[in-house]
């Protein structure tokens, strides 16, 4: 939880990013499906730290597979066009890997059912999403 929570609330921030700024309308749903979608997801997280009386460190970001990291966003800030594009899309496709990776050992280990459910729906994306992201990468040019 405390790792896929920074995860989310940047995906949320890469998400809100592409509706903002993609300059293909397909980036454009993408980012704003992120946010439709991880809105609730990120809020459920924070609401399963905050009942569980769970620390938050600084590190975990740092520690959640896929984080999209500052030097990254902020390359995403200064890209525009196809460039940002497809950038921000592969950006999203790791993001999307390291979630479906954490979700993966939440499943091993998890006795707390609402996270084991939430990891379920989420461990799903490498067989869907990921690749539809990296091909979209590639037909941008």
């Amino acid at each position: 939880m405390l790792h896929m929570l920074p995860h989310h609330e940047r995906a949320l921030q890469v998400g809100a990013l592409m509706a903002a700024q993609g300059s293909d309308p397909r980036v454009r749903e993408f980012g704003q499906r992120i946010v439709t979608e991880q809105t609730p997801e990120r809020d459920r997280l924070q609401s399963w730290v905050t009942t569980l009386h769970l620390t938050e460190s600084p590190s975990d970001a740092t520690m959640a597979s896929g984080y999209i990291d500052d030097a990254t966003l902020a390359r995403l800030h200064g890209e525009t066009g196809t460039a940002f594009d497809r950038d921000a899309l592969l950006s999203s496709a790791s993001s999307e890997t390291g979630a479906a990776q954490m979700s993966a050992v939440e499943l091993q280990g998890s006795t707390y059912a609402p996270a084991r459910d939430l990891a379920t729906a989420i461990s799903t994306a490498p067989a869907g999403e990921i690749p539809q992201l990296r091909y979209l990468a590639t037909q941008l040019g």
